[in-house]
């Protein structure tokens, strides 16, 4: 029953904290930590509620923790990896995406992990991955501002100057799904996304794609 409990509340974190409710995710992740500090993952968790909030050096410190105290382990591996690739660090994250690669990374995980690991050791390619983010931050305000044209411009330069920008995927997406009603264009673009990287939410988004497709293809022969 406690575990039940457990895993309930675990779902519920995760489903904040994709959701961008940061705050709820961190006080139950929190809650859990402080129910079982010695389980593996926890504070890793919480180290994504940081890093969500670009409160990098906080998520490095729990991550580094991890690593520590239980070793070398692709999850923890590839966050910090990930970690300094979005905080800039360009050695530390090329170090780290070596170390995921022999940390028995997944398959479909490899295609992401070393595009990544080629993009830090180019200085020039890597200094491209700070106007990616640049545009998808400014994409993310016109997009709250539901200028979607303008949104889109500004995701499509965030891939143009990183293709491994899966946020930036994800939002054009999600705009092509939602606002420009071509679920044709958007089923494409969520699988350019999940071909880096088969996130949970990038699988429901391109399964959302799929669904909104067939929708229109009957409505067409009726």
């Amino acid at each position: 029953m406690l575990q039940l409990i457990k895993r309930r509340r675990q779902r519920k974190a995760t489903n904040y904290l994709f959701g961008g409710e940061i705050e709820k995710a961190r006080r139950l992740f929190l809650k859990l930590y402080e129910a079982e500090p010695g389980t593996p993952g926890m504070r890793h968790n919480i180290a994504l509620t940081y890093i969500a909030e670009e409160n990098f050096g906080e998520g490095e410190r729990l991550l580094l923790e991890e690593l520590s105290d239980y070793g070398e382990y692709y999850p923890r591996v590839k966050a910090l990896a990930d970690l300094y690739y979005t905080w800039g660090k360009q050695k530390p994250a090329g170090e780290f995406y070596r170390r995921a690669l022999d940390s028995e990374c997944p398959a479909e995980e490899k295609p992401l992990v070393r595009r990544r690991l080629e993009i830090t050791e180019d200085e020039e390619r890597f200094q491209r991955t700070r106007e990616s983010l640049q545009r998808l931050s400014e994409g993310n305000e016109l997009l709250a501002a539901e200028r979607w044209q303008e949104a889109l411009q500004a995701f499509d330069a965030a891939v143009a100057a990183d293709e491994t920008n899966i946020q930036a995927l994800n939002n054009i997406g999600t705009i092509q799904l939602n606002q420009l009603e071509d679920p044709a264009r958007a089923l494409e673009t969520f699988k350019g996304a999940c071909a880096w990287s088969p996130l949970p939410w990038l699988r429901s988004n391109l399964a959302q794609a799929q669904r909104a497709l067939a929708q229109q293809d009957i409505a067409s022969k009726k």
